[in-house]
């Protein structure tokens, strides 16, 4: 039964996901942040097609979904934004180019010590371990490409292949009667030069290629193609470096007596003032919950809903305000379930506010509902890697345990047989969830062909942070006990590259593993900084306590972000027990 589950069900998602792209009209105002720019080009890439904004910033423009847009100004770094499913409003910022301002920045910046970026090395993908120090790509001044070892096909002939299917321009020759002792060429220069690359592997030096690595034992792995980058390594290094960090030599830095990551957030004198933050009570709630809140009764408060309706009516996010009013006030009754379904109707096609209705049932506890929802999601969105992990998660929730499994296995199954794309954030998260859910619940599910992976032996406070539009951006603030913070910056500007690789492979989340011992309280803050269009985002937080053990526990709150640039205090954990909401 479970082999044929996942054979229709797969069926039906490649079917989807090979529907034709629709053709969408995408409007939006071209800013620097005050002021709007005049002539800004937006073009749609590999194409020809584009248009330059107005006197006034505006612009329209016409793409499929799937397509990129890219939108440039004199003086401003570019922007590419991949047009969606529901994308038809994209005010962008375009800021300045960072390298014509090197010489004012550098000046007013610290900068990093092996130790310092040692401690990093773990959480930031633009570090490589060479012989000479760690080498940071943001910093490095030539050109430095660097790939995370999940990133290169484990299935490929050997990691030569791997890296050559994902570097473009790269050559490489086998000898016939020797096809593992290939002679590699960065570019087709250096061939025509007769210049090959040499090797550096977890510090140690090689001439030809190191045919005794495998793929899948790559920690992370980093070409230096042109001489600057290469004049370290001496004469030979003409042909370039690539340099390869082993999984077993990662010496990443540890927790003083323990085997566990280093706190990202005692890198730096960074200490939380109180007071910083403001509560989400203390933001202005719309005027329509305002007239709602005046009700002296559920009777009243229904008659000016219907009222409010009339003005309202075609926005969802007076709905969704309203739904959140009526369950948290008079609770989950016929008014509330008439409003869930009025979005349903209404807004049937747009999976950003299903999935914040979504968010909101889960909150409530009201697992079957969510799950029809996230049903409905998958459809729109087969093609989604996110959908896969919600509708998963959703069957676990009302006990649909072969259907979780399923829906976990295909998501392996498709990333193996390369009809999706491996995300190296993405698949670590789902597979972290499909380990747990195996481990909780394997001797339920019964005889099946379905096995872990690996084992995890993480058992402390999980946060799993998802948000239902993808165009997001804001800051994640994690204060520790020892009123310490670390930010997550979701940003345009700041992590262009995952914010790139969300939209390319269809997911919105974001983890937090804190390890035992877990003594004290944690805080989460967060800066809204809009998703491009003038409407809010939907954050869920789901807490899981004792993670992975049997005595593992969840509580799912969702906080309706609106103030920009506003950092709000959303919850604390307590002593990984509880939540508490401000």
């Amino acid at each position: 039964m479970l082999r044929k589950n996942v054979l229709s069900f797969f069926l039906l998602s490649v079917t989807m996901a090979f529907s034709q792209a629709q053709v969408k009209k995408i409007k939006g105002i071209v800013t620097d942040g005050a002021d709007p720019l005049p002539k800004a080009s937006i073009m749609v890439k590999e194409t020809d097609r584009g248009v330059e904004s107005k006197e006034d910033g505006s612009y329209e423009i016409y793409a499929d979904e799937g397509q990129t847009l890219i939108y440039s100004y004199v003086g401003k770094k570019t922007t590419e934004v991949i047009v969606e499913d529901v994308t038809t409003i994209l005010n962008v910022t375009l800021y300045d180019n960072i390298e014509e301002l090197d010489e004012v920045v550098v000046t007013k910046r610290k900068k990093k010590s092996q130790k310092d970026l040692l401690y990093e090395y773990n959480s930031n993908k633009n570090l490589i371990k060479t012989r000479f120090g760690i080498l940071d790509k943001d910093r490095a001044g030539y050109a430095l490409k660097i790939f995370e070892g999940d990133e290169l096909n484990p299935a490929a002939f050997d990691f030569i292949s791997a890296l050559q299917s994902r570097l473009s321009g790269m050559i490489v020759i086998r000898p016939m009667d020797d096809p593992y002792s290939p002679v590699v060429y960065l570019n087709s220069m250096k061939k025509l030069l007769g210049q090959s690359a040499i090797y550096e592997v977890d510090g140690m030096m090689y001439e030809k290629v190191p045919n005794f690595i495998q793929a899948n034992t790559i920690k992370r792995i980093a070409v230096l193609s042109s001489l600057a980058g290469a004049s370290k390594y001496g004469m030979g290094a003409a042909g370039g470096v690539i340099v390869i960090n082993t999984k077993t030599a990662n010496y990443s830095a540890k927790e003083p007596g323990s085997d566990k990551p280093y706190d990202l957030a005692k890198r730096r004198d960074n200490y939380f003032e109180e007071g910083s933050a403001v509560a989400l009570s203390q933001i202005t709630a719309p005027q329509y919950i305002e007239e709602l809140s005046l009700a002296g009764s559920k009777v009243e408060a229904m008659d000016r809903f219907q009222e409010l309706e009339k003005k309202y009516g075609s926005s969802p996010f007076f709905y969704l305000d309203a739904f959140s009013f009526f369950s948290k006030k008079y609770g989950t009754d016929t008014m509330q379930k008439s409003i869930g379904e009025r979005i349903q109707e209404k807004f049937n096609t747009d999976p950003t506010i299903l999935k914040a209705l979504a968010y909101l049932l889960e909150e409530q506890k009201d697992y079957q509902w969510a799950n029809g929802l996230y049903k409905h999601v998958f459809v729109l969105r087969p093609h989604y890697a996110q959908s896969y992990l919600d509708l998963a998660q959703s069957y676990e929730d009302v006990d649909a345990l072969e259907s979780a499994a399923t829906l976990y296995a295909r998501y392996d199954y498709l990333v193996r047989e390369s009809l999706m794309d491996s995300s190296a954030t993405f698949s670590p998260i789902i597979k972290r969830d499909f380990n747990n859910f195996l481990g909780i619940h394997g001797a339920v599910l019964g005889n099946t062909n379905i096995v872990k992976t690996e084992e995890d032996d993480f058992d402390g406070v999980r946060l799993l942070f998802e948000w239902n539009n993808s165009e997001a951006e804001f800051e994640l603030q994690l204060v520790g006990p020892e009123n310490q913070y670390h930010t997550w910056e979701h940003t345009q500007w700041a992590n262009e590259e995952r914010i790139m690789e969300e939209k390319t492979h269809g997911f919105s989340t974001q983890e937090y593993l804190i390890y035992r011992p877990i003594l004290g309280n944690w805080v989460v803050n967060a800066k809204y900084l809009g998703n491009k269009s003038l409407t809010p985002t939907y954050l869920k937080a789901t807490v899981y306590y004792d993670y992975g053990t049997k005595s593992q526990h969840k509580e799912t709150r969702v906080f309706k972000l609106t103030a920009k640039n506003v950092n709000q205090a959303l919850f604390q954990i307590k002593n990984g027990n509880s939540i508490s909401v401000y």
